[in-house]
C-alpha cells in the first residue's frame, strides 16, 4: 500500500505540474487501455473471460468512459475478443499497428534487413520462434497446442511458415538475444528471462496508447492502463493511472498506481469502484 500511495503522488505531482503548464484541467471521462492475455482473458485452467471483468467493462462505457486494448496480438488475433467485448480501438503488435473500427491509424514494419535475418536464422535459435503481421503468424512451429489457440482467436490457423514472411510487426525467440544480432541499429530487442522481443524502433504499447488516445480525442491525462506482463511496464509506468492485476509480474506492480485483487476473483471491477469510475 505504501508503494501504491508512493507512486499515486509522484504522479499527482506530475499531473499538477502538467496542467499549470498547459493551464487545462484532467478530464472526468478515461480512456482506459487494457491487455489481453492475463488481463481481460484469464489463462487459470481453460482460458475464459471472468465474469466480473464484463461487468466492469460494460460499466465503464455506461458511464461514459472509453475502453480500448493494448496487445502483443495482432489485429486478426485480436478481434474476437474486442468483437466480444464491443471494443473498437485497438493498440496491436505492441504498438506497431493501431485500428480504429476498420481504419488503421499507424502502422509500421521491423526493418526489412533485419527481417531477412529473422527469416533465415531465428529457427537454428530458436524452434518456438514466430513473428506477426496485421494478419499472420509466421513461424515454423509444429505445436498443437498453439495450432489450437491461433485457430480459437482468429478462426482459422493464421500460420506461414518463416520463409513466406516478406514483412514483420513484432517477432520473438525464445532464447537470450543471439550474439550475431547485438548492436543491430534499426530494431529495438527487449531480453527477458524467457524470450527476447524485437520490434521496430521507438515502439511500444505506451506510444500506440498516445496514437490511439489523440485519435479518439482524449488526451494524456485521460488515460488509464491496466496489465500484467512485462511489455505492460511502460504503459502502467507512464499513464497518469496504471493499474497491475493481481497476478501481474511483481516488476509491473512495483510502478503501478493500484494492484488489483486476482482477475478471477472479481479484481478489475472491485479496483475500478474503488477509483469511484464506475
Amino acid at each position: 500500500m505504501n508503494r501504491e500511495k508512493k507512486n499515486r503522488e509522484k504522479k499527482n505531482r506530475e499531473k499538477k505540474n502538467r496542467e499549470k503548464k498547459n493551464g487545462v484541467k484532467e478530464a472526468g471521462k478515461k480512456i482506459v487501455f487494457f491487455d489481453i492475455d492475463g488481463t481481460l482473458v484469464s489463462h487459470a485452467g481453460k482460458s475464459h473471460v471472468p465474469e466480473p471483468t464484463v461487468e466492469a467493462v460494460e460499466c465503464l462505457k455506461k458511464n461514459g468512459h472509453v475502453p480500448a486494448i493494448a496487445t502483443a496480438r495482432n489485429r486478426v488475433l485480436t478481434r474476437k475478443i474486442a468483437a466480444f467485448f464491443g471494443i473498437g480501438l485497438l493498440v496491436c503488435c505492441n504498438g506497431a499497428h493501431v485500428v480504429r473500427g476498420e481504419d488503421d491509424i499507424f502502422t509500421t514494419c521491423l526493418d526489412e534487413d533485419f527481417t531477412k535475418i529473422f527469416r533465415a536464422e531465428a529457427f537454428s535459435h530458436s524452434p518456438n520462434a514466430y513473428a506477426l503481421d496485421m494478419e499472420n503468424v509466421y513461424t515454423d512451429m509444429d505445436e498443437e497446442n498453439f495450432k489450437t489457440f491461433l485457430i480459437e482467436q482468429a478462426g482459422f490457423d493464421c500460420r506461414k511458415n518463416l520463409a513466406a514472411m516478406n514483412r514483420a510487426q513484432l517477432a520473438y525467440i525464445f532464447a537470450p538475444l543471439p550474439h550475431s544480432w547485438r548492436g543491430y541499429g534499426n530494431v529495438d530487442a527487449i531480453e527477458t528471462a524467457r524470450y527476447t522481443e524485437f520490434r521496430p524502433p521507438q515502439v511500444s504499447k505506451w506510444s500506440g496508447i498516445l496514437t490511439a488516445s489523440a485519435a479518439a480525442g482524449f488526451d494524456i491525462e485521460s488515460v488509464v492502463t491496466v496489465g500484467d506482463g512485462l511489455n505492460d511496464l511502460e504503459m502502467v509506468r507512464n499513464a497518469p493511472l496504471g493499474l497491475a492485476v493481481g497476478g501481474a509480474k511483481e516488476e509491473l506492480k512495483a510502478v503501478a498506481d493500484l494492484v488489483t485483487e486476482d482477475i478471477d476473483e472479481g479484481g478489475i471491477l472491485s479496483a475500478f469502484r474503488r477509483l469511484n469510475m464506475i
